[in-house]
């Protein structure tokens, strides 16, 4: 019928030539939608969702000043106290050690100490180097690790340099991205404001308290982390203006494994002298195939008397405030006010830790170097954490006690002061005690010889 129809109203050739017009049309609409996807796929960065791409924007923004030449905080060595950072090296943490309002990891440090023990059964201090470290891995790590570094140099332009602590890439003298291990996991460093990806699938984390040009730091420990790493790098990439090098030819960057006295004598690990009785039985329990978890109590009793006059001085500030209670659990000490909490002592490695209620960001740039917990954990009441290392930073927390207490209208009140310093005890008496318990490690300590494990267990040097 309609084909009647249509030969009714119109002639032959006038049929044939809308058939021909409603085909061009229809070959010019698929052609442009070809050149569309095309473009797309050939386009200089693949951004997932408009969210991304509105921080893609944000993040060009950022960098352009550093393309004018805007200087950057040079990275330093040591923390605002001017002293070293913490000798801890990121452990891992059992589920029954995480807390459920706020978790803090003991601070990995790319120049942290191992304590192990060696090949004559002594417990001893070893300074690993980068190298060191990447020499030592897993072969999965030595696998992204070398994936990684071809990536990062198939930019034109980009140059890497290895140092003791790290491998800085950088490009027309402008830092880039950095390498670190932290403990045995291969973390990548890049020169961007890790708030920038907030809320994507890029679990990324500020390294605050330190001036550093790589501030952005994402933790590498999976094939698909590794894509992400990728995809990381072709963002920041993008704020320098360095395209890639289609010529550039894959290198093996895999690191064959050595033995700790083989990188001794290359001189890429230092033996820093014997470990302290505590760090000994951390070392032996290892070795054994143990760990010691420790309830706050316990790493307070064993702490160093520095520590002690610092817990006290600060629980004592605290106390000072009206209405405001302390109640200690297996994992801090919670000081309360108004049945909220608005302050946690926390021991981390052999460090002081204050958490404080209040809004982190409002410390940035300020000499309160601070953290900020929420990026982990949303839910957390006390999200401003702040590592006590010196005097100074005692002095520092304390003023920030005030800054927040301030804020939530608690008074001070003038009272007599109690000393809560306490008596080192042994860990056998604080395992029969309760305050230390034993748990299996899943991947035990392989001794190098058999007469490491025989010197280990007699406590005899061979």
């Amino acid at each position: 019928m309609f084909v009647n129809l249509a030969a009714g109203m119109f002639s032959a050739g006038q049929i044939s030539g809308i058939v021909i017009l409603s085909l061009l049309l229809a070959g010019f609409v698929a052609l442009n939608v070809y050149l569309a996807l095309l473009l797309r796929k050939r386009g200089e960065h693949k951004l997932h969702t408009k969210q991304l791409q509105q921080q893609r924007e944000a993040l060009l923004g950022k960098l352009d000043a550093l393309r004018s030449g805007a200087p950057l905080e040079e990275l330093s060595d040591e923390d605002d106290d001017e002293e070293e950072d913490s000798d801890e090296d990121e452990t891992a943490v059992s589920d029954e050690d995480i807390d459920d309002d706020v978790t803090v990891t003991d601070e990995g440090d790319e120049e942290s100490i191992d304590v192990e023990v060696d090949e004559k059964g002594s417990v001893v201090r070893y300074n690993r180097s980068f190298t060191a470290r990447v020499t030592q891995a897993s072969d999965d790590v030595k696998g992204r690790y070398s994936e990684l570094k071809n990536y990062l140099l198939s930019f034109n332009g980009v140059r890497s340099r290895i140092s003791w602590k790290h491998e800085k890439f950088s490009v027309k003298n402008r830092p880039v991205a950095t390498f670190l291990m932290r403990g045995k996991t291969l973390c990548l460093c890049l020169a961007t404001d890790a708030e920038i990806f907030e809320g994507t699938k890029y679990n990324v984390e500020t390294l605050r308290g330190k001036k550093n040009t790589t501030p952005c730091m994402f933790r590498v420990k999976s094939k698909r982390k590794t894509a992400y790493a990728k995809e990381l790098i072709d963002i920041v990439m993008a704020g320098f203006d360095a395209d890639k090098d289609e010529s550039y030819e894959q290198k093996d960057y895999f690191m064959p494994y050595q033995s700790t006295y083989a990188l001794i004598k290359r001189r890429l690990i230092k033996v820093i002298g014997e470990a302290s009785d505590t760090d000994k039985e951390e070392a032996l329990a290892a070795f054994r195939g143990i760990r010691y978890v420790r309830s706050f109590e316990a790493r307070l009793t064993q702490a160093d008397s520095e520590l002690k006059l610092r817990y006290s001085k600060l629980k004592n500030y605290l106390l000072a405030h009206e209405r405001v209670s302390c109640q200690r659990s297996w994992k801090h000490e919670s000081f309360r006010y108004k049945k909220g909490s608005v302050a946690l002592l926390l021991i981390r490695g052999k460090t002081l830790c204050l958490c404080l209620a209040g809004n982190p960001s409002a410390f940035e740039g300020t000499k309160y170097a601070v953290e900020d917990l929420s990026l982990k954990n949303k839910t957390t009441s006390t999200p401003i954490l702040y590592r006590i290392k010196s005097n100074r930073r005692l002095n520092y927390a304390l003023q920030l006690v005030d800054i927040v207490f301030k804020e939530l209208e608690i008074e001070k009140n003038a009272v007599e002061e109690v000393d809560y310093t306490v008596p080192f005890v042994p860990t056998n008496e604080l395992i029969n005690s309760g305050l230390i318990r034993v748990t299996e490690v899943k991947h035990r300590i392989k001794p190098e010889t058999v007469a490491e494990a025989a010197a280990a267990d007699s406590g005899e040097k061979v």
